[in-house]
C-alpha cells in the first residue's frame, strides 16, 4: 500500500549519490513551482476545483506524506538521512514525481507474476491517450522494459508516441496525475432523473458502436456530425441513463421528452461559481498563477465543457430521432 512512498525514499536516495545517473536526469524534472501535482497544492488551489471529494482526498494524501516525513526525518535521524528531505515539501515534491511519472506493471519474476511500481526515466513522458498507439512491455528474459507499439498501429516520422496510463474518470487522473481531459472518455455524470433515451437510437445517431465498456466512434462511416463526436460524446453515451429492448424502436415523442427532461445538465452547469467563458479568461490573461491552481481551474472548465457537450449532444439527438 505504501509503494510509493518507499519509492519516493529511493529517488531522494538515488539523487544523493554521486556520479549517479539519476542526477542527470533530475535536470528534467520539473520543479516544485511546475510540477502539476495536487499534492503540492495550497488548500486554496484545490477549492478551485470545485469538487469536494477530491478536494478532500489530497488533503488526505497530503498529511499522509507529512506524517510520514515527520515519522522518519523530523526527529533525531543521522545526519546523513535527515539531509535527504529536511523540509516536508521536498518529500512532497519526491512522492508528486512518483506518483505522477511511474508505471504499474504486471513482471514475471522467476515463477511468480507480481505487480510492479516502475519510475523508466524517458519512458516516463510518454503523454496518454485513451487510443493510445504504443504500450509498455516488461522483457522477463534480460530484464528489459520496452515501448511497443500497438498491433494495428502506424507511427511516422514526426508522430507523436502515447500510452494509456490507465481508464478512469478525470478525478481519478487529477489525484494521480495532475491532468484533466474535456474529451475523457470514461468520465462520468450522475443523473438524478428516471427519464431514460434508447441506447441504441442514440449510439446510432453518432455512429458509435461496440459494448458498453468499449464504446468507439466508428468514423468509417459518414456523418453529418463527424467533426462533432469526440470522447465527451461517447462518455454521454456511458453516462446518460438509457434503455435497450431488443429491436423495439424508439418513440420519437417520449424520446424527445426524456431528453429534454436529462437537460438538467443546465442546473449542473449553473450550480459553478464561474463560467465556461470566465475560466478561460482566467487561464488566457498575463496574470501569473500557481500551476497547480491552473490545472484546478482546468479541472473544473473541463467538467463544465463535457456537461455542455453531453447538453449538445442531447439537442441533436432530439433534431434526428426520426430517421
Amino acid at each position: 500500500m505504501d509503494w510509493d512512498l518507499r519509492l519516493a525514499c529511493l529517488l531522494l536516495y538515488a539523487f544523493d549519490v554521486e556520479d549517479n545517473f539519476w542526477q542527470l536526469y533530475g535536470d528534467f524534472l520539473p520543479g516544485p513551482d511546475e510540477c502539476t501535482s495536487l499534492l503540492l497544492a495550497p488548500k486554496e488551489d484545490l477549492m478551485e476545483l470545485e469538487d469536494e471529494d477530491l478536494a478532500s482526498e489530497m488533503l488526505k494524501h497530503q498529511q499522509r506524506a507529512i506524517d510520514f516525513w515527520q515519522k522518519h526525518w523530523d526527529k533525531a535521524v543521522p545526519l546523513k538521512l535527515k539531509h535527504l528531505a529536511r523540509a516536508h515539501e521536498r518529500f512532497l515534491w519526491a512522492l508528486s514525481i512518483v506518483q505522477s511519472r511511474s508505471v504499474n506493471l504486471k513482471m514475471r519474476m522467476g515463477a511468480f507474476i507480481q505487480d510492479a511500481n516502475i519510475l523508466a526515466p524517458y519512458a516516463d513522458m510518454l503523454n496518454h491517450s485513451p487510443n493510445a498507439n504504443c504500450f509498455l512491455h516488461w522483457r522477463f528474459k534480460d530484464r528489459m522494459l520496452e515501448v511497443m507499439i500497438k498491433a494495428g498501429h502506424a507511427i511516422k516520422k514526426g508522430d507523436e508516441m502515447t500510452i494509456d496510463y490507465m481508464s478512469g474518470v478525470n478525478s481519478k487522473f487529477m489525484e494521480r496525475y495532475g491532468f484533466s481531459s474535456p474529451t475523457n472518455p470514461w468520465e462520468l455524470i450522475n443523473f438524478s432523473s428516471p427519464a431514460k433515451i434508447h441506447m441504441d437510437s442514440f449510439l446510432s445517431v453518432f455512429n458509435i458502436a461496440g459494448l458498453h465498456d468499449e464504446l468507439y466512434h466508428n468514423s468509417a462511416l459518414p456523418s453529418v456530425e463527424a467533426n462533432f463526436v469526440d470522447g465527451a460524446v461517447v462518455a454521454a453515451a456511458r453516462a446518460l441513463p438509457t434503455w435497450s429492448d431488443g429491436d423495439v424502436p424508439a418513440i420519437p415523442s417520449v424520446e424527445r421528452k426524456s431528453a429534454q427532461v436529462l437537460q438538467e445538465c443546465r442546473q449542473m452547469l449553473d450550480s459553478f461559481s464561474t463560467t465556461v467563458e470566465h475560466d478561460q479568461q482566467i487561464l488566457d490573461s498575463d496574470v501569473h498563477i500557481s500551476k497547480t491552481r491552473e490545472i484546478a481551474i482546468k479541472y473544473r472548465l473541463h467538467r463544465k465543457m463535457l456537461l455542455q457537450k453531453i447538453i449538445d449532444s442531447l439537442d441533436i439527438y432530439q433534431d434526428r430521432i426520426l430517421f
